[in-house]
């Protein structure tokens, strides 16, 4: 991984010097709260939910917003929040929820379609329901085809990291059972995220094994799926791959770690705290150099060495997606890009 330096961002900014002149970002005019990001080609996808229903908006390189038509098939496809997006440029694929039922619990839609149209596909309700459900945490375009990601009760211990795969649209989750993905009594395993990885997909989270919490990674390469610990880490929040290269963020000891794979060497970061109960969004290429975006008093642009204000966003960041050589970033609850 190339090291990032104060130069690399003073390209981005258009600045002479210094380490605190501010990153310029000009707001995006959405009409509803935007929770989701993807790209779609050179388009950027924004999965948007108004007050009660979510919406997909799709922005053209030119600036150009339009609606896609959704189609829900089930009253709580109606009603879903966005819990992510994926698209292989062709086509679309989401994931949506929305609590309800007796217990409160998260009752999934599971959507496919393009730009014009994104329909809900019925699922049984044991697909993503039932006694031994978890949570799905996302879902990833794959050359296999899209794949859910999330967690289901283990047979052993606990909750497995569980796979779903996409099929005559249906989705079927996959044995866990005699993988790296089985749960024990003598190590849980905790997803968190999961980010498209070359022809396969890496899903970062924790793990505790005889008391020892550590921060891990799941990787499957199409066919199969392997583990590595990741070193002085606590857990693994947020990952993006690109150029053969995975840049995964967390926390460690309370503050900000950073991992670059497959090496998954752990690098220098300034010194930005991150909670317990904190999430960060995926790093971006930006310039083809590792950008993340965080808020630390204000929302900063962090590299391994330095830390930038941004000029606007405010909030929590909750996710970043270059889309048509444009940078985006939702904090709070509005979209922003970079300019």
């Amino acid at each position: 991984m190339r090291r990032l330096t104060l130069a690399v961002l003073l390209v981005l900014t258009g600045c002479s010097s210094g380490g605190d002149e501010s990153v310029g970002f000009t707001a995006v005019d959405l009409t509803a709260a935007p929770e989701a990001l993807a790209a779609h080609g050179d388009m950027l996808v924004i999965g948007t939910r108004p007050t009660d229903h979510p919406e997909l908006v799709t922005r053209a390189k030119d600036g150009t917003l339009s609606n896609a038509r959704l189609t829900p098939a089930t009253p709580y496809g109606k009603e879903a929040h966005w819990y992510g997006i994926t698209s292989d440029g062709s086509t679309i694929t989401g994931v949506g929820g929305e609590r309800g039922g007796a217990h409160g619990n998260v009752r999934w839609s599971a959507w496919t379609g393009d730009t014009h149209q994104i329909t809900e596909k019925p699922q049984g309700f044991s697909t993503f329901g039932g006694y031994g459900a978890g949570e799905l945490i996302g879902v990833v375009r794959t050359k296999q085809g899209p794949l859910i990601i999330g967690t289901w009760q283990s047979a052993k211990a606990g909750l497995d990291i569980a796979m779903w795969t996409y099929a005559a649209d249906t989705w079927s989750r996959q044995p866990s059972a005699g993988t790296v993905l089985e749960s024990s009594q003598e190590l849980l395993r905790f997803p968190l995220a999961v980010t498209p990885d070359g022809d396969g997909a890496l899903v970062v989270g924790w793990q505790i094994a005889k008391g020892t919490v550590s921060a891990a990674v799941w990787r499957f390469d199409g066919r199969t799926w392997t583990t590595e610990t990741l070193p002085d880490g606590d857990a693994a929040l947020a990952a993006r791959c690109w150029d053969g290269t995975c840049h995964v963020v967390g926390r460690s000891k309370g503050k900000l770690a950073w991992w670059s794979g497959p090496e998954w060497k752990k690098l220098t970061t300034p010194d930005i705290p991150v909670g317990d109960n904190q999430n960060l969004a995926a790093p971006v290429p930006v310039n083809g150099t590792p950008t993340l975006f965080v808020d630390h008093n204000g929302v900063k642009l962090v590299s391994e060495k330095d830390e930038r204000p941004a000029d606007g966003p405010t909030g929590e960041v909750k996710a970043a997606e270059v889309a048509g050589g444009q940078v985006f970033v939702i904090a709070g609850d509005r979209l922003w890009r970079v300019t």
